[in-house]
């Protein structure tokens, strides 16, 4: 019997475990909420909100995760079928209800080309150009702004925020660590045996864990010591290494 292809968000999952990143680390790189990430990843679309914000989010999800953003938004789009955007419905709305002042704009728009090119015109039979009437800059003030839907369109998403500090936390057995980066907690739970987590920050890091020899660390690709087993683990970390005091 053949295997169903995998699902948009299990495919997802999988490149953000690939790249050792927990759903609040993604979050924080991302701009995206972390029940947001979740719902994504469970192809659960309906919680995010309406179909242009669930296009929005993979968009930025799969160009974050280095997957092709137009192939998954694609892929969505095919299996949520021909059904219109909120932003498409709102500007079909706006279309017909400002049909005769667009009428009025195609006319203002023909005055100023017909103006322009008889400046133009002018300005070749005189030996000089000579600079549109103050009319007729004022009718190309005019022209059409793109809708809501197309400066969308070009909208990118900000990259992460260059790091300074990236501590790699290696999991010899199953431990609970807290992590803060730039001051604020993103991580407070239990790193798996054999899994490696990757924080990055522009200032600080800062790691607490239950047994300080069951954690292998690595700052900026160098290694870092923890001691002898025993007690809570407690550090701190900046672009020049280790904080004390």
């Amino acid at each position: 019997m053949p295997t169903a292809p995998p699902t948009i968000g299990t495919r997802l999952r999988e490149a953000r475990v690939n790249r050792s990143l927990s759903i609040e680390e993604t979050a924080w790189r991302t701009r995206i909420r972390p029940d947001l990430l979740r719902a994504l990843e469970l192809g659960e679309f309906d919680a995010i909100g309406h179909q242009a914000s669930v296009r929005s989010h993979l968009r930025s999800y799969a160009r974050f995760l280095g997957m092709n953003p137009a192939e998954v938004v694609g892929e969505f789009e095919a299996l949520a079928g021909d059904v219109p955007s909120a932003l498409q419905e709102l500007d079909r709305q706006e279309r017909t209800a400002r049909k005769p002042p667009r009428a009025k704009w195609l006319i203002a728009a023909i005055v100023c080309g017909s103006l322009l090119a008889g400046a133009g015109v002018a300005g070749v039979l005189g030996g000089q150009a000579e600079r549109p009437s103050e009319d007729a800059a004022a009718l190309a003030s005019l022209a059409p702004r793109p809708t809501h839907e197309e400066a969308s369109r070009t909208r990118e998403v900000l990259p992460p925020v260059p790091s300074e500090v990236r501590l790699a936390i290696t999991a010899l057995a199953d431990v609970k660590v807290a992590v803060a980066v730039d001051g604020r907690q993103i991580f407070d739970g239990v790193i798996p045996a054999g899994t490696t987590r990757v924080y990055a920050g522009k200032n600080m890091v800062a790691i607490s864990a239950a047994d300080p020899s069951t954690i292998r660390l690595q700052l900026n690709g160098k290694p870092v010591s923890t001691g002898g087993p025993g007690g809570m683990y407690r550090a701190r970390f900046g672009p020049r290494g280790q904080i004390t005091g």
